[in-house]
């Protein structure tokens, strides 16, 4: 009937000449589940003043929710997820122009998902449920570029979302993702286009269900109308 949560975090951030270092702890503490450390570290070495390498490693912990653990779609005996991650990331940044590239490996345990093929809450749809071992590892390419009072963007990723117990596909988690999108100021307005591509991914875990893949194009709008507005 009542659920805290408390959590405390400490950073650290040192700069000198063409290397950067920043440290962080983190102490949960769960009425439920008990106490939890994470922490990361990760380091930035400027190459030239416009290439910059970058590396950092972390460990992560989420618990489920109450709707995940209670609702009709909810399975009470959910444990929290905890990971571990890692990436090497190298970037450029040049006047009007920038681009990036960041591989990563992410590996976490408990990985709470929504599962159609679960049942044992006796609902159609589904529940949620978890996935004991789960790695995403991939690669992220990312650029911009200003022509004029255009700024040009776009992002591509590329993943491989395993279920490390049974080697298949993670359930509704698509190999490519991809962004492009372009924004000008006009009249003290901010306008923009945005399209969002997604690949197929699998609806369920024995990966027999396909769900093709989609596009979503954005447009957007906005301009202050007050100082805090």
């Amino acid at each position: 009937r009542s659920r805290s949560q408390d959590a405390l975090a400490l950073g650290y951030g040192f700069h000198a000449g063409a290397h950067t270092l920043q440290l962080n702890v983190r102490h949960d503490s769960d009425s439920e589940f008990g106490g939890k450390n994470t922490g990361s570290v990760a380091y930035g070495y400027a190459i030239t003043p416009t290439l910059r390498a970058t590396a950092s490693a972390g460990t992560a912990f989420r618990a489920p929710t109450l709707y995940q653990r209670f609702s009709a779609y909810g399975d009470a005996s959910l444990k929290p997820e905890t990971g571990r991650n890692v990436e090497l990331g190298l970037r450029y940044a040049s006047g009007a122009t920038h681009a990036g590239v960041v591989a990563y490996r992410n590996r976490v345990s408990n990985l709470i998902v929504f599962d159609s093929g679960y049942t044992a809450c006796n609902q159609s749809f589904g529940c949620y449920n978890s996935v004991g071992r789960a790695e995403y590892e991939g690669v992220t390419f990312s650029a911009g570029h200003r022509i004029g009072g255009v700024t040009l963007r776009g992002s591509i990723d590329l993943q491989s979302p395993k279920d490390l117990t049974t080697g298949r596909q993670l359930q509704r988690r698509a190999r490519r993702h991809a962004t492009f999108g372009a924004d000008t100021v006009l009249a003290g307005w901010t306008l923009g286009a945005e399209v969002q591509a997604s690949g197929r991914r699998f609806e369920n875990a024995a990966n027999t269900q396909v769900l093709g893949g989609y596009t979503l194009v954005n447009l957007y709008a906005s301009t202050p109308v007050a100082r805090d507005f």
